[in-house]
């Protein structure tokens, strides 16, 4: 087989969702002639809350060799501003880390110094310069300084690259809403790096069609889709797969205050009031993680505290078996924004329940549900509450909605077929 370096930030036992996306390359490569050899950091820390990502691990290289793959886990070393953040979380010092995050943000463009994971560049040079035979490298961020890493080794040993983006970077319609004008100087500063870094890459992949051509537009070079996937194996955990008594509508995952969440929650309510039962409950699996957006649906469900709840991070094996067990499992896509793919709406997709995404993008998220069956969209609270009537009468007969897992509709949005992609990508590019 032929080995290719993979730079990834993300990647198990990390327990954050982005470690995924790497994780299925080291899966699935090896079965198109590929022996992936990944390049990350230490993850000794459960991620519960955001600060333990900047926690400290051992200063020692492992290294674990699987079949058909090897992984180089690197030590991380937290610099000042991590080091207050776990210390303190988001309790004290939250100006200084803001200085410390603006000056890290714009020196790290122009020097490694001020980057924690500078070791993964040195790594990686050290090990191009011992393993002269590999030729291809695929980078994936964010963060997305790896791409200057990439760009770097590129330059020195000529190993062509894929730069994958698992979200857009400077590109992105969503990152600078809310932002001041400091952040603002600094996108635009990215966008120069951006395109200085990313056009020496031989190929772009992403998350989204949407994003690969914003991309393109960027910096000129070819870019295509390639999405997060689902592997239906990861369901076998589960062992109650019952649905939940009560009339159950599960959302899992980040929620920003670009997601118009409101429009679900009007129409719940009016639910709720029309039946007067007891029996329907609203889960928020992990929410509580995010404090603001906690507090953002306790104040949209104020007087019906008796039909929704926020817990903290759960287990993966647990989100799985809710996500499983319930009749409805709940997406809320950026309104007007169509290249915005969460990846949660690929485990959705693998659990076998029924979908809803209020209110639709229009784009990207409506055209996965749409063309693999699994879900419908709604726009308005009027259209959202006509649809949960219609499901709340099948829970009352004793139905639930499932999809049918066997079919090709669904089986197109595999990580293992998304990986087949990726192989297809690499052999174009090594034969340039």
């Amino acid at each position: 087989m032929q080995k290719i370096l993979c730079i990834a930030y993300f990647f198990p036992p990390c327990n954050l969702t982005a470690s995924q996306r790497s994780y299925s390359w080291a899966n699935y490569l090896k079965e198109y002639g590929y022996y992936p050899v990944i390049i990350t950091r230490r993850w000794d820390h459960k991620i519960n809350r955001l600060s333990d990502v900047s926690k400290a691990t051992p200063n020692k290289v492992l290294h674990e060799k699987e079949k058909g793959h090897e992984v180089y886990y690197l030590p991380y070393q937290p610099n000042l501003k991590d080091k207050i953040y776990a210390q303190y979380d988001d309790k004290k010092h939250v100006g200084l880390r803001k200085i410390l995050t603006f000056i890290e943000l714009l020196l790290q463009n122009f020097t490694n110094t001020v980057i924690q994971y500078k070791n993964i560049y040195q790594f990686s040079r050290k090990y191009l310069k011992e393993n002269p035979d590999v030729k291809l490298m695929v980078v994936t961020g964010n963060p997305f300084n790896l791409f200057k890493f990439g760009y770097l080794l590129h330059k020195e040993f000529g190993v062509k690259w894929i730069a994958d983006y698992r979200d857009a970077w400077t590109t992105s319609e969503i990152n600078m809403i809310g932002k001041g004008f400091l952040f603002r100087m600094i996108e635009r500063l990215d966008r120069i790096f951006e395109k200085k870094w990313v056009k020496t890459a031989s190929l772009v992949t992403a998350s989204s069609q949407p994003i690969a051509d914003g991309v393109t537009r960027l910096v000129g070079v070819e870019g295509h889709a390639l999405y997060n996937g689902f592997v239906k194996q990861d369901f076998e955990v589960v062992t109650n797969d019952q649905p939940f008594e009560k009339f159950t509508i599960t959302y899992v995952g980040t929620l920003y205050d670009g997601q118009p969440i409101e429009v679900f929650c009007e129409a719940l309510k009016k639910l709720v009031d029309e039946t007067k039962s007891d029996k329907i409950k609203l889960l928020l699996p992990g929410l509580a993680f995010y404090k603001t957006q906690k507090e953002r649906i306790d104040k949209l469900m104020s007087g019906y505290e008796a039909y929704y709840e926020c817990t903290e991070r759960m287990e993966r094996a647990k989100i799985l078996e809710i996500e499983k067990r319930s009749h409805l499992l709940l997406h809320v896509a950026w309104k007007g924004f169509k290249g915005i793919i969460a990846s949660k709406i690929y485990e959705y997709i693998a659990s076998g329940s029924y979908i809803l995404v209020t209110p639709s993008d229009e784009g990207s998220i409506e055209q996965i549900v749409n063309s693999s069956g699994c879900g419908t969209t709604t726009n308005s609270v009027d259209e959202t509450y006509h649809f949960l009537r219609q499901v709340w009468e099948e829970y009352q007969k004793g139905t639930k909605r499932q999809n049918d897992l066997n079919s090709q509709k669904v089986n197109q949005f595999s990580r293992q077929l998304q990986v087949s992609q990726l192989a297809g990508f690499l052999n174009k590019i090594k034969g340039s």
